[in-house]
């Protein structure tokens, strides 16, 4: 294994993970709890005395900053400075300290929950929660509904047949199982008969994972542009980290698009394929099959600046 990743042990193999690129929260059947994106344990904040109320066993967690401070024109980023929602921003955090909006789903509901894990309010829906671009979207099968107030979603958005999809702030990309298009953008796309694995939105194209290599698709105008070469495709994973996509199914890869950096693999040395891989601000965190832990990928082995391929 790379000496330049870090390795935590967890209580137990976590069911889902999520960071608001500050803090990292992984939920699994004995309930939240938060870390720093480089590994320490965050403690809980004393709450007088009272009784929490027991968070239930969630099954999928998304998080966003408090505050998004977007830049005006950038695809991936949103046209303005939003509160998200404005109920939970509050003040900035300091170093160290619970932060970031966290919202989850566990039977059928949608739950918001406050920074340390505990539910504030749910909503009936039976899906996941995904994020991206500063926004929270519950999404079912054939429906998606973005997160407002506590305990309020917004208007159905019909996604007929869906297959996957990714979030680019009030901007869903995403495929359907009744043909081959891609849906969500300026223009939609015919990506032809071909096995899928991950989507995502990073530094300003969408991504998916196909047999290969990386499809990459404008955010700008839509237009598709050349096949990326990568590993393993395709591969279950892709995330983006502070403008560095990264991805994989047992080891990882990560190619930094817009510094014009080669695509770089990152051998976990694992026995068993990845569970779950999540970006955290500048780290990926990726969480092995059936094993209490999670890999650490830092920045600079992320950008060139440690061992790889």
């Amino acid at each position: 294994m790379e000496l330049s990743l870090t390795k935590i042990d967890l209580p137990r193999p976590i069911r889902a993970a999520a960071s608001d690129g500050t803090t990292v929260w992984c939920a699994g059947t004995d309930g939240v709890r938060a870390y720093t994106t480089s590994g320490t344990l965050l403690r809980r904040p004393e709450n007088g005395g009272h009784k929490r109320a027991r968070p239930p066993e969630l099954l999928s967690l998304a998080a966003v900053p408090g505050t998004v401070a977007g830049t005006p024109g950038l695809p991936g980023t949103l046209p303005e400075t939003v509160m998200v929602p404005r109920t939970f921003a509050g003040t900035a955090a300091t170093e160290g300290t619970l932060q970031g909006t966290l919202a989850g789903t566990a039977g059928h509901r949608v739950y918001w929950l406050d920074p340390a894990g505990a539910p504030l309010a749910s909503a009936r829906f039976d899906g996941r929660v995904l994020a991206g671009g500063g926004e929270i979207w519950a999404v079912a099968a054939g429906q998606a509904r973005r997160l407002a107030g506590p305990g309020r979603l917004g208007e159905p958005v019909e996604l007929p047949g869906l297959d996957a999809c990714a979030v680019e702030g009030g901007r869903l990309w995403w495929t359907s199982t009744r043909d081959t298009l891609l849906r969500g953008g300026p223009r939609e796309i015919d990506l032809g008969r071909r096995e899928r694995g991950g989507m995502a939105v990073c530094a300003g194209s969408l991504w998916i994972s196909v047999r290969g290599g990386l499809l990459r698709v404008s955010a700008w105008s839509g237009e598709p542009r050349r096949l990326v070469g990568a590993p393993d495709g395709p591969v279950p994973f892709l995330v983006c980290a502070n403008g560095v996509l990264a991805g994989g199914g047992r080891d990882l890869f990560a190619l930094a698009p817009v510094a014009g950096a080669a695509l770089r693999v990152i051998r976990l040395g694992l026995q068993a394929p990845l569970a779950l891989v999540i970006a955290a601000g500048k780290h990926v965190w990726a969480f092995p099959a059936g094993r209490a832990q999670a890999l650490i990928v830092p920045a600079e082995l992320l950008s060139g600046g440690g061992p790889g391929r």
